[in-house]
């Protein structure tokens, strides 16, 4: 197998067999065809032989008859008749002297010489037998007697001895003859009447012809040529069927047989090919276990050639056997005890490898074993790094503190449960696996019912999470958090569930702990939310009375006080103006979130609109211009409280300014799927970098500049903006590249839900 390949495809053996059963059939016809053919042309020659000489023995009959009549008439010297029309006295016997003579009883009588005779013989049997006789003399004294020159050429060979016949066939007005001419010659009977013309005895004088009709024996001729021609047609017919018979029987059975060889050359192609393109490997051995036949993919996997590896035996690539163990197990594969197998391989680099082997044995001729060979080498590593990963697993699970189990996706049946399960559940998990029905009832009876309609849901998919009470046979409580998910059989069996349950006893009494706390705190937060309300308004009254009585102090003792007096009172004034500023910040700090509005769709667009709207005295006075750089976007929110932050932001922005105009762009873009990122960036003073300020400005209170700086100032802005945007799900933090430069203030909030 290895290294072969079939040079070019053969024409379909189908192809074959027809071109070849025609070739032979056409064969077949031709030799048919010529041989009746030449039957028939040889039969017609024959017929026509047959024609020719039955029109020549007539001829011949006629021309016996004709010289028999002339021989007994010569013989008799003539005969002496009436003289009639017909049979005038002969002109060419006027020399005779008993040419006519008187009977006794009167009547005239004239000699008819045996040439006279037979004339008048031949034209009456002419006329009435259409056989026409004729004598031509080489002297004629009649002119009827001169020869043709067809006769005179006949008499010519007559004379000179080189014939005694001549025949032909010819044309006589229009109908065809056969002739015959002979020649007669001078006798010694004949002296009397033709002496005086010179002649010798035994000299030719002329010649007898006989014209013999041939269209009756033509006739006869054309209806046995017909007769024959339909008769060689039918056996030609005939077989022509038989040939075409017997090319439609041998043209069935070779296609049969060609389909058959063709089936079996494709089904060995086929295979060939199987086993060439397989990405297993592939042996033909005999009943030794000698390798005949190997492919491509053992080849490069043992590292051997296929040339190699036809010189060689099992024995010489098992790794794991001897030639002794070999041969016992080749004879258990030829009983039919051992089918497959799994054995090791060395290579030519002597790599060892794992395979399995598929054997069948087919015990005609010497008997052979088809073996395929499976690379299984990284499947049992597999299988080893899977042995190892269960056992470490196994440690794993025998040791950690949370409960694991494996179990059927109903429940009913319980394959692994580990050892945890003692301490979580109280029990000997050999009890469960026993009866896998019973842990409904070691559940806590308020938890039972949700935990088993969650299991119940699960069925199906596997997965599911639950924290409930597990009451221990003592009466004790355990808390666990219970999770399971569904895992497919590998080997393709019923999908199965992992599960696991941890104890959360400890989270559960910290998070009961946390909450009583967390509500103690949301107490505490409401008792000092109203208190700074309440003290924010209480102490406003006294300050609104230190105020209004330093005014009207400073008023009515205009005229009295000096510098040093109206400086106490200018800073008595101040003061309690300050304080007044603080306490009011501090309540618009309680203030934050405290308003009960629900959350609604706010178009930022509008609310920044009328904060720069809100700011156009002071943006006047710094020569300032703020500009909304994109259409904002409609978020969920509370709209008092986002245009507080807007109005905050932009107003330090125009506070802190420098020598140069002031210049504030808001914008906004996208902070992933699900965020707003919004940017109020101005041209100030910036932040020194390095100091930490960015964050330190958010802080309560906090200020980085005196007090008389820049309009003055609580520190209470940002931070009541930071605790807003909060409220809101976003973010917000300062940016800044140092003193000078300006400073960035940068927020998120969520997008509104699709």
């Amino acid at each position: 197998m290895t290294g072969k390949s079939p040079d070019s495809e053969a024409a379909s053996p189908l192809a074959v067999v027809t071109a070849g059963v025609m070739r032979y059939t056409a064969v077949g016809l031709l030799a048919w065809t010529l041989l009746l053919g030449i039957s028939l042309a040889w039969n017609i020659s024959k017929q026509r032989e047959i024609t020719l000489e039955l029109a020549t023995n007539t001829a011949l009959a006629n021309f016996n008859k004709d010289v028999a009549y002339r021989l007994w008439a010569s013989g008799h010297g003539g005969v002496y008749v009436e003289p009639t029309e017909k049979t005038p006295p002969s002109p060419w016997l006027a020399h005779l002297p008993d040419r006519d003579l008187i009977a006794n009883d009167g009547r005239r009588l004239t000699l008819m010489n045996p040439a006279y005779m037979l004339r008048e013989m031949m034209q009456d049997h002419g006329e009435l037998y259409g056989i026409k006789g004729r004598i031509v003399g080489i002297v004629a004294l009649n002119p009827a007697n001169v020869a043709d020159p067809w006769e005179a050429e006949g008499i010519r060979q007559f004379a000179a001895g080189r014939m005694d016949e001549i025949m032909e066939v010819s044309d006589i007005d229009g109908a065809p003859f056969l002739r015959l001419f002979k020649p007669f010659r001078m006798e010694a009977s004949c002296q009397k009447c033709h002496g005086h013309l010179g002649f010798k005895d035994g000299e030719v004088r002329g010649g007898i012809g006989v014209s013999v009709p041939l269209a009756p024996y033509q006739a006869g001729e054309a209806e046995v040529v017909r007769t024959m021609s339909a008769t060689h047609g039918t056996v030609w017919l005939t077989g022509v069927l038989a040939i075409g018979w017997i090319a439609r029987r041998s043209h069935a059975r070779l296609t049969a047989n060609a389909m058959m060889t063709q089936a079996l050359s494709d089904s060995e192609r086929y295979y060939r090919a199987i086993v060439e393109t397989s990405s297993d490997g592939f042996w033909m051995t005999d009943a030794k276990g000698r390798i005949l036949e190997v492919n491509n993919a053992y080849a490069r996997r043992s590292g051997y050639s296929g040339e190699q590896l036809r010189t060689m035996s099992i024995s010489d690539l098992d790794a794991e056997e001897t030639s002794e163990e070999t041969s016992a197990h080749i004879a258990a594969v030829t009983r039919g005890d051992v089918a497959r197998f799994e054995t090791r391989h060395r290579t030519r680099t002597g790599e060892v490898w794992d395979v399995e082997v598929s054997t069948s044995y087919f015990p005609g001729g010497e008997g052979r074993l088809f073996v395929f060979l499976r690379d299984i080498s990284e499947r049992k590593q597999a299988e080893r790094v899977l042995a190892d990963s269960e056992r470490r697993f196994r440690e794993m699970a025998e040791t950690i503190d949370q409960v694991f189990f494996i179990a059927d996706q109903d429940y009913r049946r319980f394959h692994y449960i580990s050892p945890a399960f003692s301490r979580l559940w109280g029990r000997d998990p050999a009890n469960l696996i026993e009866d896998p029905t019973s842990w409904p009832a070691w559940i806590h009876p308020e938890d039972r019912e949700p935990v088993m309609a969650l299991v119940a849901s699960s069925i199906g998919s596997g997965e599911y999470q639950a924290e409930f009470r597990v009451v221990h046979p003592d009466g004790s409580v355990v808390w666990l958090h219970a999770k399971s998910f569904e895992v497919n059989d590998p080997a393709g069996g019923s999908p199965y569930t992992l599960g696991f349950h941890t104890d959360i006893s400890q989270a559960k009494m910290v998070e009961a702990e946390l909450r009583d706390k967390n509500q103690a705190l949301q107490r505490s937060n409401a008792e000092l939310e109203s208190f700074a309300y309440v003290a924010s308004h209480d102490l406003r009254e006294p300050l609104r009375n230190i105020t209004s009585f330093s005014t009207l102090l400073s008023r009515r003792l205009a005229g009295k006080l000096n510098d040093e007096e109206r400086d106490y009172i200018k800073i008595v004034t101040d003061a309690a103006n300050r304080m007044d500023s603080l306490v009011r910040d501090l309540l618009e700090v309680s203030r934050v979130g405290q308003s009960g509005r629900a959350m609604v769709p706010v178009s930022l667009n509008e609310l920044a609109e009328s904060a720069r709207d809100g700011l156009r005295s002071q943006m006047q006075a710094a020569d300032a211009q703020i500009e909304i750089a994109s259409p904002l976007p409609i978020v969920m929110g509370n709209d008092d409280e986002l245009y507080r932050v807007l109005l905050n932001l932009l107003g330090n922005a125009l506070k802190y300014h420098g020598p140069d105009p002031v210049r504030i762009v808001l914008d906004c873009d996208a902070d992933g799927p699900e965020m707003w990122r919004f940017t109020v960036a101005d041209n100030g003073i910036g932040l020194e970098a390095g100091k930490g300020y960015e964050e330190r400005i958010f802080g309560l209170f906090q200020r980085l500049h005196q007090r008389d700086e820049y309009g003055g100032g609580t520190g209470i802005g940002l931070p009541v903006c930071r605790k807003i945007i909060e409220r809101h799900g976003g973010r917000i933090w300062a940016e800044s590249e140092g003193l000078g430069k300006g400073t960035r203030i940068v927020f998120t909030l969520p997008r509104l839900p699709d």
